[in-house]
């Protein structure tokens, strides 16, 4: 047997990334998406495969774009819809378009050539006709001037958009012109068919006031007249909806803000004709969805809630201890169960067919991503595409620790061992702290920590106080308190560790983190010297300015903080680290993308002359082109860069 060897930053390259699983109406194949990374032309490429389920014959459907996702059967399972990016010269020409193609070969029809692009296709029940949502120019401007009037005029990964609305529109299976379905000065999020294929419903929020307010209602359209109606009464946070089947209900998931933003999503019915809706996971104290860490996946459509067949009950995810499994709840509310998820094969993202068969994905500790088939309550692993990747590395394992915080709680965390691990030596230890700040770490291969660990230094990361995958009362605690318990959290979990493994060296310690992680990263440096270096990734150090120059400022900063700057500055001011830079000393690298609009480049800039207005030890690494999604979503050659600088400076200041 060959002898396994250290992963490096390379190895991230050499991934095969499997998403967006769709297994067919009968359940005899199951499509996905499955991407790779070109390092020479700096790239992803993605195209379609197929499995034959009872063959387990493994095919590549499409091919020479490279740019081919979403793919979606038809009804009857003959044909299937994909978007594509098609070879074009000019960059702003580069947008998705709708293809069909037959599912026992041809060519694929292109369908659309709409200047926004195509996003979230779907067939219609009877097969005749696809939906999908795009941008639209509603208001005139020059073109190289910004003629802004929303608060809401820039989104990360999307860039700027005044004058812009996404709307629904419909084409024919057959091709020809498109037809817009919805009209008006609002924006739909995501829409579906009722049964019947002539209404669609939709998330929106048709309000003049919309923009600042995370209020969605669901409204129903009708296909041949564009009429309007709105179907809730409440006012939920809505993130996807689906109608059922048998067409009687529409089931989506939301929350009713009870807890602000740190509110617990569930799962609702709504009559589909309107009316009040039915919460049928109130009693069920988990969030809805995978909120995993991990930075070698490619994010897939969001499938919660999924109906059975018959109407009966309903899929979806949630996350607890580190763990994301599927469940089920009947209709009614009742018999709410894990179908499957357990330690190192959590569920990332699934489909289900008609039989009642499950195609699903997994995330694991150091297994990368594969697809699973879930069927007569056993699952099987279809794929084993990144064996070879896998064969040849020495891919750390992690051990699970807790402690009871000063607050009463207990800590989840886990601690990575270098290769070659020595018990009789010391090693450096560095510190990572999640994004959200309600993500989560837990049993999911993080390259970058493999990459860390690989350096001979101790990976620890946890779950602070505030953080997702736990129960509400956990994550819904923070907004408000930013930068006190989970700052004792991540603290005394320091304490915990260097007080049970004595192989730890407690002078060479190093914290990084990005988003709420850079955030805590800041509030650290600030608040204390036992750290000899920093990395802090895609921060906030200004809560006041970002409440006006964030693309979600002045909803995600009102919510977080409990109140507007202008009124509420003494707060604003107190949970900012630039507040408290003058306490700094500990050698800071700052990372940011140049087109982050989550927590914008301003916020990195102010962070940065502090420090060296005070001397202390910093650099500053700015990537053009990038947002905030740099280490999971950036360019391969600029995701290399990013671990290279990171490294560089830990041992420059650990070693």
């Amino acid at each position: 047997m060959a002898k396994k060897r250290k992963v490096n930053i390379r190895d991230l390259m050499g991934l095969r990334i499997i998403s967006d699983p769709q297994i067919s109406p009968s359940g005899r194949k199951v499509a996905f998406v499955h991407t790779t990374m070109d390092y020479d032309k700096d790239e992803y490429l993605s195209d379609i495969w197929i499995i034959e389920l009872r063959t387990r014959k493994i095919t590549q459907f499409t091919s020479g774009r490279g740019k081919d996702k979403h793919p979606r059967w038809s009804p009857n399972g003959q044909n299937m819809l994909f978007t594509s990016i098609p070879h074009v010269e000019k960059e702003e020409k580069k947008k998705s378009q709708l293809y069909v193609i037959p599912i026992e070969g041809g060519e694929a029809r292109k369908l659309t050539d709409i200047e926004g692009g195509v996003e979230s296709p779907r067939w219609s029940p009877d097969g005749k006709s696809i939906l999908f949502i795009s941008p639209i120019k509603t208001e005139k401007s020059e073109e190289e001037i910004k003629v802004i009037k929303r608060i809401q005029y820039k989104f990360n990964g999307r860039g700027f958009f005044p004058g812009f609305r996404k709307h629904v529109f419909s084409i024919s299976v057959r091709g020809g012109k498109h037809r817009q379905i919805t009209k008006g000065e609002f924006d739909v999020e995501s829409a579906e068919w009722l049964p019947n294929s002539e209404a669609v419903v939709f998330i929106s929020n048709i309000d003049d006031s919309a923009d600042l307010t995370r209020v969605k209602q669901i409204y129903k359209a009708d296909m041949r007249s564009g009429k309007v109606v709105q179907l809730t009464k409440e006012k939920h946070s809505i993130s996807s909806l689906k109608p059922s089947p048998r067409g009687d209900v529409i089931a989506y998931v939301g929350h009713d803000f009870k807890r602000g933003l740190a509110t617990n999503q569930d799962v609702w019915i709504l009559p589909a004709e309107g009316g009040s809706s039915k919460n049928l996971t109130k009693d069920f104290d988990q969030d809805i969805g995978t909120k995993l860490s991990c930075d070698v996946r490619v994010s897939s459509p969001d499938l919660n809630p999924g109906w059975t067949s018959d109407s009966k009950s309903l899929y979806f995810t949630s996350t607890f201890g580190g763990i994301a499994s599927l469940y089920n709840v009947n209709r009614d509310g009742t018999g709410i169960k894990a179908v499957v998820g357990y330690i190192d094969h959590s569920v990332e993202a699934w489909s289900i067919a008609e039989t009642g068969m499950i195609a699903y994905i997994t995330l694991g500790t150091t297994t990368p991503i594969e697809l699973w088939l879930r069927s007569n309550n056993k699952s099987e692993q279809l794929t084993n595409l990144n064996k070879r990747w896998s064969d040849k590395l020495s891919l750390r394992n992690h051990e699970r620790f807790e402690f009871k915080s000063s607050a009463g709680h207990f800590v989840e965390g886990w601690l990575m061992l270098p290769p070659q691990f020595d018990d009789e030596e010391k090693y450096p230890m560095i510190v990572e702290i999640h994004g959200g700040p309600r993500g989560a770490y837990g049993y999911s291969l993080m390259h970058e920590f493999q990459v860390l660990a690989a350096q001979g230094w101790v990976v620890v990361y946890i779950n602070p106080y505030g953080s997702g995958g736990y129960y509400e009362d956990f994550q819904a605690g923070l907004p408000g308190h930013y930068g006190e318990q989970d700052y004792a959290d991540i603290m005394e979990a320091v304490d915990h560790v260097l007080k049970k493994f004595n192989f730890i060296d407690e002078e060479k310690l190093g914290v990084t983190g990005g988003s709420y992680g850079g955030y805590m990263t800041n509030w650290i440096i600030t608040h204390t010297d036992r750290f000899k270096a920093a990395v802090t990734q895609r921060s906030i150090s200004n809560w006041m300015s970002f409440f006006g120059t964030s693309d979600i400022g002045w909803t995600f900063g009102r919510w977080e903080m409990e109140g507007i700057p202008w009124i509420n500055e003494e707060k604003f001011l107190e949970k900012s680290p630039i507040k408290h830079v003058k306490n700094a000393k500990t050698p800071t690298l700052i990372i940011h993308s140049e087109e982050d609009h989550r927590c914008p480049m301003e916020q990195a800039e102010q962070f940065f002359t502090a420090l060296k207005f005070l001397d202390v030890p910093t650099e500053f690494i700015r990537f053009p082109g990038e947002d905030h999604d740099l280490s999971r979503k950036g360019k391969p050659k600029n995701r290399e860069q990013r671990l290279k600088h990171i490294i560089r400076w830990f041992k420059n200041y650990l070693e």
